[in-house]
């Protein structure tokens, strides 16, 4: 072995679609709803930026206690227009 940590496109299709890319959807979505940066709901959260970023960009395979730290985070309701 080369020592080169395998990418996404090296696993065959998942036969239920893109989760990777699902998620990665829906964290950006809701973070973009909730109107944080990334670096914001990094905090919030607990994490790293570049862990956000790597998630939001479907180039993570997120443990559960990430995917728990950012469902907690992201389930804070949005603020109320003045």
């Amino acid at each position: 072995m080369n020592g080169r940590r395998p990418l996404i496109e090296d696993f065959p299709a998942h036969p239920d679609g893109d989760p990777a890319g699902d998620l990665a959807r829906a964290v950006r979505e809701r973070r973009t709803e909730l109107g944080w940066s990334p670096a914001e709901l990094a905090e919030r959260a607990g994490l790293s930026e570049g862990q956000v970023r790597a998630v939001e960009a479907g180039h993570a395979a997120p443990t559960l206690p990430l995917v728990t730290r950012l469902s907690e985070a992201l389930r804070t309701a949005p603020e109320e227009p003045r």
